[in-house]
């Protein structure tokens, strides 16, 4: 859920691909699992022995994609010579994602629908919204946009090695990267520069994804781990990175470059605790998602949290 892996989010696309794909697909107008594109792109793989070339990519699998494939475009696919770049050097991990993930992606097509529809629910929303899974250039695991959600599979994928794992990851992927779906679609405008505003947005996605599956989250559990050893350190430390207006670098969307050991994205773990502990102190609990859902005053809310570096309940 990371610009890495697993991917976070950008709430921008092509406008004018996603024109193209959605006069294309006229009628895709669904909501809740969409398995189209990962199909496709399963198909391509397996004709062209696992190497499909720039030009195999775009007229079998680009062209003809859901409206999933535009919003995956922008950051994460880009174009057809860099998707046929990442399928060659990426091989194993799309041929694990096509053999492990998609199959268990086609049977949980109930129960992704029903995630969705969990989610919108605890955000207060009668809507719905499709997850399109799809095959992205290695570099993204998720991909919202008030259209949808793109999952990308071989980055989901990788960590999985059971089908029990698989499920678990995409059910986790679908209800995190869902949230964000809602944010867009209710005005959140992301701040260029604001470490505040950016871990509550990760945390508030992961506080509803655990509140969506009731259980303990698996994509999360080294994050959960470290910080659980370690929160007052890191607390001190995003106190004062957020006193001096530093960026994210130290605390989203570094995979391959976290603080010396730590795990990646601990902002995530951060902004789930101050989101827990805002809504464990609202006596109304709907107004409580729903001032964290819009985000508009990330200050007040922290304020409001009483979270404290460990002060809040576990």
């Amino acid at each position: 859920m990371s610009k890495h892996t697993p991917a976070c989010i950008r709430r921008a696309f092509i406008a004018s691909a996603l024109l193209a794909s959605a006069a294309v697909h006229a009628a895709d107008a669904r909501s809740g699992a969409v398995l189209d594109d990962a199909q496709r792109f399963a198909s391509v793989f397996r004709a062209a022995a696992g190497a499909p070339s720039a030009e195999l990519l775009q007229s079998d699998y680009l062209a003809p994609g859901t409206p999933g494939i535009a919003i995956f475009t922008e950051y994460r696919i880009k174009d057809a010579a860099n998707l046929a770049h990442a399928v060659a050097a990426l091989r194993p991990d799309y041929q694990h994602a096509i053999d492990l993930c998609l199959p268990e992606a086609q049977r949980m097509h109930d129960e992704v629908s029903a995630t969705i529809a969990n989610v919108a629910t605890l955000l207060g929303s009668a809507d719905s919204a499709p997850t399109y899974f799809l095959f992205g250039a290695g570099n993204s695991g998720g991909t919202a946009s008030a259209e949808g959600l793109g999952i990308g599979l071989e980055v989901i994928c990788k960590d999985a090695r059971t089908p029990a794992q698989a499920q678990q990851i995409i059910r986790e992927f679908v209800a995190h990267e869902m949230t964000h779906v809602f944010q867009n679609r209710n005005g959140l405008e992301m701040k260029d520069h604001d470490l505040l505003q950016h871990v509550l947005s990760e945390g508030f996605a992961d506080f509803v994804m655990g509140q969506a599956l009731g259980a303990e989250t698996s994509v999360d559990a080294r994050r959960r781990a470290y910080g659980i050893a370690h929160e007052a350190e890191l607390w001190r430390r995003f106190q004062a990175d957020v006193a001096a207006d530093k960026g994210d670098d130290d605390w989203l969307f570094n995979v391959g470059h976290p603080p010396a050991g730590e795990p990646a994205d601990m902002g995530y773990w951060l902004g789930r605790r101050i989101c827990e502990a805002y809504y464990a102190r609202a006596a109304d609990k709907a107004p409580a998602i729903r001032t964290l859902l819009l985000l508009r005053d990330p200050r007040r809310i922290l304020a409001d949290s009483g979270y404290a570096g460990g002060a809040a309940a576990r």
